[in-house]
């Protein structure tokens, strides 16, 4: 029999949804966000609409429409850079939050990648967890969000008035590959008509419904999230993660510091000084002693004994 496990009747809770848009350049995404964010802040309201803009200021265009507080994100657009932004808008008592758009992220990711030496799958390895933590940041932030991803521009062939013609379309997002599973609700916009067809859907709201997305649908998916029980989850709590330092870079560490007292001696530098420096944070004066890479890297980052 197992031990420590049990069942409990499954109840609905209330949740922070989190939207997804795809689409070409010009579909209207980030009009469409604003539009849900309006709505959704309608019901919810807090501190106001806050927007993450990585569109050099894009998002302003609407200013005069929409009532929202942007935050400019420059480059280089790191995973810990939204992480920050996210945790910002939570932290100023925003409710309801767009990123236009995330696909910037995932663009540096692949350029850091293809900069790395070595092997892609071990490069791969090490840069993605950096996204998933984005990801997780995203899903489990008490905050709605509405976040936009530009889509892999194609053009296909359409007949108009007789004559072939070439139609831009979305194919898939210029993100991780399915993405979209990720989110409560995500939708693909069309660039000419801007109506938005849903890919994935857990509210079941937008299922079979091909329409433009409007405040109304920004407001319908808060009454869906407040259909349950309890109060609103909050972001949980966990220990951060260890770091692992591969031992060639510790070595190289332990080998640097030690060649910088090295030098120094040669170079005529007080031994007694470099003693003392050492001896604050070691427990011999004995620089070769050395063997943990935290006290290597707080003498190398001290003022001495690089500057003495």
């Amino acid at each position: 029999m197992a031990v420590g496990f049990s069942f409990q009747k499954a109840k609905r809770e209330k949740i922070w949804v989190k939207i997804l848009l795809n689409g070409p350049s010009g579909s209207g995404k980030t009009y469409t966000a604003l539009r849900l964010a309006t709505g959704m802040f309608s019901k919810v309201g807090g501190a106001g609409v806050a927007a993450i803009d990585t569109e050099n200021g894009r998002i302003r265009y609407y200013a005069n429409e929409f009532d929202f507080f942007d935050l400019q994100l420059t480059e280089p657009y790191t995973s810990e850079s939204y992480i920050e932004a996210i945790s910002a808008a939570v932290d100023n008592g925003f409710k309801v939050l767009v990123i236009d758009s995330l696909s910037h992220e995932w663009k540096w990711l692949n350029e850091v990648h293809d900069k790395m030496p070595g092997s892609s799958f071990q490069n791969w390895a090490k840069l993605k967890p950096r996204h998933a933590r984005l990801m997780e940041k995203i899903l489990q932030s008490p905050i709605h969000i509405v976040a936009t991803s530009r889509g892999k521009d194609d053009y296909i062939m359409e007949d108009k008035n007789g004559k072939q013609v070439p139609k831009k379309v979305g194919v898939g997002s210029q993100q991780e590959k399915d993405i979209e599973y990720n989110y409560t609700a995500t939708f693909n916009i069309d660039q000419e008509t801007h109506v938005a067809t849903v890919a994935k859907d857990n509210t079941h709201i937008f299922e079979g419904r091909y329409d433009v997305l409007n405040e109304k649908d920004g407001e319908r998916l808060i009454d869906w999230a407040n259909t349950g029980e309890g109060e609103m989850p909050k972001e949980p709590v966990k220990a951060p993660t260890p770091v692992e330092i591969p031992k060639s870079d510790i070595d190289s560490a332990l080998r640097e510091i030690n060649s910088i007292f090295a030098n120094k001696i040669e170079a005529g530098v007080d031994k007694e000084l470099l003693y003392a420096i050492v001896s604050k944070h070691h427990t011999s004066k004995n620089f070769t002693s050395i063997k943990d890479v935290d006290v290597a890297c707080l003498l190398y980052t001290s003022p001495s004994p690089r500057d003495a």
